[in-house]
């Protein structure tokens, strides 16, 4: 591995920007570096229907008659990062301050790329697959636009996109399910004739009331994110939205949880004479992966390899692990050292982008 290689390469990166819809100069970047270092490469065009400008990047390091190991990261950013300047102190980089650092998900990049260049001569490995995906995001859209089966078999597949130090292993993140609730009332006048009106702010509350907001279980929480409605101070609110959402790591729960609460809203709307309208649904499904499950095993070694301390977890956030895994590739998402994800405080620590490439490269030979 060469240290300097990686930090520029990473450098280069987050230089860039790269939001939701707009990762064109990031593809280009690696669709670049592919070409100049003889990589296989191509983008696909899952992206039209989605409306972004890059489609998702796959670079393929190919063997005959071997196991076929997949890793991926995503190329694009949340913002601020119009103009994004790292700074390196003390083996740290961070941005300057007005701008996230991009680390989410460059360091999974770079950490790519380099072990592209530091393994793609050997024989004795596994056909490697390299999967640079758009709008993780807003939506984890890449996998779910992608027409994996291109893919082909994957005998394990590893998403560099967590945040924490190297040897952390999400093995399970949670279904998800968001929409709007909204109740349904009647206007009146509210200082000659409130009482012919239904109040959809009051109905909405007294449901509101018999539910469990935030955590339910150690599994399971639920949240009132928005509340959109009125017309005027002198008017009986005529109907209220609310933008609910609900996470769960067991679909059951979840299942029964949405059940609940549009029960509740129904019965307490008609009680009340108010109408009960839901774009509640489950949007993206979940994931959970056993300790002893092959993948598992492998990327244990594979840290022991390397000095590091595997440590499985849970994640109450979605990757593009869950849409890979509702696809048939098994999938684990790997702690790569980002840290303040998502704020202008974000930060990297160098070491952790090169314990990042080490754990991919030994991950490789537990696939030979």
């Amino acid at each position: 591995m060469n240290k300097e290689r990686l930090v520029n390469t990473f450098l280069d990166l987050v230089r860039i920007p790269s939001p939701s819809r707009n990762e064109r100069r990031v593809a280009d970047y690696i669709l670049n570096f592919c070409n100049a270092n003889g990589i296989e490469v191509y983008e696909d065009d899952a992206n039209i229907e989605y409306g972004g400008n890059a489609g998702n990047i796959v670079a393929i390091l190919r063997a005959e008659n071997k196991k076929r190991l997949m890793f991926s990261a995503h190329m694009d950013t949340v913002l601020p990062c119009d103009e994004i300047n790292p700074i390196i102190d003390d083996e740290v980089i961070h941005s300057d301050g007005t701008s996230i650092l991009g680390g989410d998900d460059k360091c999974g990049i770079a950490a790519m790329l380099e072990m592209m260049l530091n393994v793609k001569s050997l024989t004795d490995r596994p056909e490697l697959i390299f999967v640079f995906s758009f709008g993780e995001e807003n939506g984890l859209n890449g996998p779910k636009y992608m027409d994996t089966q291109q893919l082909g078999k994957i005998d394990g597949a590893y998403i560099l996109d967590s945040s924490g130090r190297p040897g952390e292993i999400v093995k399970g993140a949670p279904y998800f399910a968001n929409g709007v609730l909204k109740v349904i009332g009647k206007e009146a006048h509210a200082g000659i004739c409130p009482e012919k009106g239904v109040n959809a702010l009051c109905v909405a509350a007294q449901a509101i009331t018999q539910l469990h907001i935030g955590r339910v279980d150690e599994e399971t929480t639920c949240n009132l994110g928005e509340v959109k409605g009125g017309l005027a101070y002198n008017i009986v609110m005529p109907s209220v939205e609310i933008v609910f959402e609900a996470r769960s790591l067991n679909h059951d729960k979840l299942e029964n949880l949405l059940n609940q609460v549009h029960l509740v809203f129904k019965e307490t709307c008609s009680e009340l004479n108010a109408r009960f309208e839901s774009t509640v649904k489950i949007q993206t499904p979940g994931f959970m992966i056993d300790e002893d499950d092959e993948i598992s095993r492998a990327v244990v070694n594979a840290c022991e390899k390397i000095g590091l301390q595997a440590e499985f977890k849970t994640s109450g956030g979605a990757s593009d692990a869950n849409i890979y895994n509702s696809k048939g590739i098994k999938s684990l998402n790997l702690a790569c050292g980002m840290s303040e994800v998502h704020t202008v405080q974000e930060y990297l620590r160098i070491e952790d982008l090169v314990k990042t490439t080490e754990l991919i490269t030994a991950l490789m030979e537990e696939y030979k």
